[in-house]
């Protein structure tokens, strides 16, 4: 029975779960390795996933070698050689006694190719990681210790079907070397893999670079670079020296890299090597191992030493404010650690979390207080150890604040714009306090009402973009600014900044009310529009006679409610509309047009008779009833609320004579305003003011 030799277990596991990985990663396929030593060619290969290497097993491999140039000039007919008359497998269990019992690896590749079982061995917790590691499918572990045994000795990886020598090379050639498994593709399709060599000069190993070491606390950090070589090679010895000139390997087993995945590259290899003594210096060196098992020259030397770690805190046993608006800090810290150390800081944050800065350094090793002259408003002050080889201990923070009840002066300075969209952007000047903390802005839509907080916390700087609603009735919004300080002591409000929001809203529209014709003219009457901001109504005419288009403006007023058309030609029809017009230059909606016809002298019949309306409380409605002359045609009825814009209530012939109107409520003043149109274009209005 051959023997499993006992690999460092946590390297094992981890290289189960790199070729775990990379069989999910990559196609069936062999990869292929090629050396030239100076007299032969060496190749090493494997396929990529366990399965593979099971059936390559059985089935073998076939080497071909194809001539790509000779004396360094391409060859236009490629010469292709079988190199194996019989597939490549893996030599039986009784060839390899003897290489086994004098070589770990090959032992090991020996237990994974014909062992009865492969378990992984080498810790008592039988719960933990070895549980996990031996419940792992068997053939896994098989394939992943077998090739890597492989790499660490090309003689047992040869035996077992995963390497070739190949003596029969010129120099001055050049090769493709082809090695296909042969497992049928019916069963398993696996790629076959590739290499190129020259056979010129000997291609020599580079040393390991970047080796650099860092002492700590009877260990040596050491550290180079991986990612340059992980093509090149697969594990590292590190060896110790303690005079300089005799090596000793420290790692009996090959110290590999497995952590290196292709979502998760690395770029350094580390080992940290535990010392028997602190503050004696050591010499490193490592050397790379190639998967053909040769070993590099040693790297450039490393050296350093370990040192006693610093375990000392000091201690923040009383901090006091002084008279001069200073503070105190007294601390503690162990009497015999002060030849641990060469001095003491003292540091200062605004807060518990810092950003912390030295206010005092160099302080000697003996002394245990400081005096601080100029305080912040808030100070959270620690005190920190220094000791040799740049290590360092720092104590909790002690919190020092300083008595102020003083607010800042209120902000000056308020300015602000407004565009289109509602955002308005505010400035003021600069506070000049230096406990400053910031600023709260505060908005009110109407004068004399609350005002609302617009920040949450208080701002650092001295603006504020705020957005507003342009269509609501206010046309105007209101702004204060307080500052706080770091004690969060508010000034006084600010001036109030009033701001006047672009007027994007047109004004309501006028109503015509009543008109009047005799003698060729027309007299017109309107009730203006409610709207604060009118500046003028604007009346218009057109005539319907001279087929005319385009409107005409005849009048514009500003405080009159009347006008006479005297501009008029006998028996012809116009058409009038009026327009409210506000300071911002926008035009209302126009009133209802009216269409009349000048007639000369003839005076217009009377077309309202009698209109009138009646509270009916008990009822919660107001009725109206109107009286109309016989060549009325149709009747329309405007109604208002209190000062509000009148809104048509309803239209009818002239045979309906009354209307009950439900929707009102006690308190208002309703007005109806009756307008009676008859069949020649005359037009007549009547108002009625209910008081409910």
């Amino acid at each position: 029975m051959i023997r499993f030799f006992k690999i460092i277990i946590a390297i094992i596991f981890i290289l189960v779960n790199k070729i775990t990985y990379s069989q999910e990663q990559d196609r069936n396929a062999v990869k292929v390795l090629s050396r030239f030593n100076g007299e032969e060619v060496k190749l090493r290969w494997a396929v990529t996933s366990p399965s593979a290497w099971l059936k390559a097993n059985k089935f073998g491999y076939i080497i071909e070698r194809v001539t790509l140039k000779k004396d360094g000039v391409r060859v236009v007919n490629p010469e292709t050689k079988k190199l194996t008359d019989v597939p490549v497998l893996p030599l039986p269990l009784t060839e390899w006694e003897q290489i086994a019992t004098t070589n770990d690896y090959a032992a090991i590749l020996a237990q994974a190719l014909y062992g009865e079982s492969f378990t992984v061995e080498g810790a008592n917790n039988q719960d933990g990681l070895m549980q996990i590691i031996n419940n792992a499918r068997e053939v896994e572990q098989r394939f992943a210790f077998g090739l890597f045994a492989a790499d660490m000795n090309f003689d047992a990886a040869v035996k077992a079907g995963l390497g070739y020598v190949d003596r029969d090379i010129v120099k001055g050639e050049e090769y493709l070397y082809r090695i296909k498994t042969q497992i049928p593709n019916e069963i398993l399709d696996v790629d076959e893999g590739v290499t190129i060599i020259k056979i010129n000069e000997i291609e020599k190993l580079p040393k390991p670079i970047d080796l650099n070491s860092v002492g700590q606390d009877k260990s040596i950090l050491l550290s180079w670079e991986y990612e340059l070589f992980k093509n090149l090679y697969v594990a590292y010895f590190v060896e110790r020296s303690e005079d300089g000139s005799k090596f000793q390997r420290l790692n009996k087993e090959p110290l590999v890299n497995m952590n290196d995945r292709p979502d998760s590259k690395v770029k350094k290899m580390i080992y940290i090597d535990s010392i028997a003594q602190n503050d004696k210096k050591y010499q490193y060196r490592v050397i790379g191992v190639s998967s053909f098992g040769e070993e590099s020259e040693p790297s450039e030397t490393t050296a350093a030493s370990g040192f006693k770690k610093l375990e000392a805190v000091p201690h923040i046993k009383t901090h006091k404010l002084t008279a001069d608006g200073g503070a105190e800090i007294v601390w503690e810290f162990k009497k015999e650690a002060e030849n641990e150390i060469t001095s003491f800081e003292l540091n200062s944050g605004p807060t518990v979390k810092g950003p912390f800065k030295i206010l005092q350094k160099g302080i000697p090793v003996n002394k245990r207080n400081v005096s601080v002259k100029k305080l912040e408003p808030s100070n959270y002050f620690s005190i920190s150890a220094i000791g040799k080889n740049n290590q360092k201990t720092t104590s909790l923070t002690a919190f020092v604040q300083t008595i102020d009840s003083i607010p800042p002066i209120p902000p000056v300075g308020l300015q602000a714009s407004i565009d289109t969209t509602g955002v308005v952007n505010i400035a003021w000047a600069k506070n000049l306090e230096n406990d400053l903390l910031g600023y709260r802005v505060f908005r009110a839509n109407i004068e004399k009402e609350e005002y609302s907080q617009l920040t949450i916390s208080p701002i650092s700087i001295e603006n504020f973009t705020d957005h507003v609603q342009l269509k609501s009735l206010n046309a105007k919004v209101f702004y204060k600014v307080v500052a706080v300080d770091k004690r969060y002591n508010m000034s006084d409000f600010s001036e109030v900044l009033v701001v006047k929001k672009p007027d994007i809203v047109p004004p309501a529209s006028p109503v015509f009310s009543k008109y009047h014709i005799e003698d060729g003219k027309v007299t017109l009457n309107w009730i203006p529009s409610n709207s604060e901001d009118v500046a003028a109504h604007k009346l218009f005419r057109k005539s319907l006679n001279d087929n005319e288009t385009d409107w005409e403006l005849i009048f514009s007023a500003t405080i009159e409610e009347t006008y006479t058309d005297t501009s008029l030609k006998s028996n012809q029809r116009y058409r009038y509309a009026i327009f409210a017009e506000d300071e911002s230059g926008l035009l209302s909606e126009p009133a209802t047009p009216i269409t009349l016809t000048a007639k000369g002298s003839k005076e217009i019949p009377k077309l309202i008779k009698r209109a009138a309306g009646i509270a009916d409380r008990v009822n919660n409605k107001i009725d109206l009833s109107w009286t109309l002359a016989d060549q009325v045609a149709e009747l329309s009825i405007y109604k208002a609320k209190n000062e509000e814009k009148p809104v048509l209530l309803k239209q009818y012939t002239a045979k309906i004579l009354v209307f009950e109107d439900s929707k009102v409520n006690p308190g208002n003043v309703y007005t109806y305003t009756f307008k009676a149109l008859d069949n020649s274009g005359n037009t007549e209005f009547k108002k009625e003011v209910i008081t409910y």
